[in-house]
């Protein structure tokens, strides 16, 4: 896996904002299980992707925030399971609506290739 230091597109300024530095979490916890900490993060990306995956044209899509976001819904139980969730898809609304629904699509297939493609 490349350093995460060393990948300049999820470094340069501005792009994504909070999104990225949720990204960049992301990139470091897809090796681990998701632990109690890291699940607020695991599903709001979670909700994010399922949100990008019905709004992208998409034709891959690895669920693999999906499943970790399921496990972790065990732990933060359901009510707060979709608040995060929730939270997420409006991330993906409020990223669309600021830098454009393709870029932002373009944005995450770059970033994700092994998440989404086109």
């Amino acid at each position: 896996m490349m350093p995460i230091t060393s990948h300049p597109s999820l470094l340069a300024p501005g792009v994504l904002g909070g999104v990225r530095r949720a990204l960049l979490l992301m990139l470091l916890l897809t090796g681990m299980n998701a632990q109690a900490d890291d699940c607020e993060n695991v599903i709001k990306m979670d909700g994010l992707f399922s949100k990008a995956h019905q709004q992208c044209p998409f034709s891959y899509y690895a669920y693999r925030f999906h499943q970790q976001s399921l496990m972790c819904g065990e732990k933060t139980g359901e009510t707060k399971w979709k608040q995060l969730f929730s939270q997420g898809a409006s991330t993906f609304d409020s990223k669309a609506a600021s830098m454009g629904k393709s870029a932002l699509c373009a944005k995450l297939v770059k970033d994700f290739p092994m998440t989404v493609k086109f």
